[in-house]
């Protein structure tokens, strides 16, 4: 079953509220938003091909990780970019830089599985 439509309207969502928060400060909430947002850009365009990490939620980080290897490889630099921002910020929150990244490396990473898939996230 093709469920990318829910995937895409929560990227959508993720995306609009890490902007916010990192509008407001709050580092560790826009790191948190960042990865939830390109984990769901990475769920669309799986289920685009009938693959659905989801449901099986404790290998769903691997096995994304793993298709997006095989399938956009070039967006595991910006992946491994908003996971770091997540773990170090989600002690403290602090770091306005580290957040700054995560909210950069998020917008290439929507950007470039929308180059890759056609499916477009804003």
């Amino acid at each position: 079953m093709d469920d990318s439509a829910f995937h895409i309207k929560l990227v959508k969502e993720k995306r609009e509220g890490a902007l916010r928060e990192f509008s407001a400060g709050a580092y560790s909430n826009t790191a948190d938003l960042a990865l939830k947002a390109v984990e769901q850009a990475i769920e669309a365009a799986a289920a685009k091909r009938d693959v659905h990490f989801h449901v099986r939620p404790r290998t769903a980080h691997v096995e994304r990780r793993e298709w997006v290897s095989r399938n956009i490889p070039r967006i595991l630099e910006f992946l491994s970019i908003v996971w770091d921002a997540y773990g170090r910020l989600g002690y403290g929150g602090v770091d306005g830089e580290r957040a700054r990244k995560a909210v950069e490396a998020m917008e290439d990473a929507l950007n470039e599985i929308s180059e890759a898939t056609g499916i477009k996230f804003v």
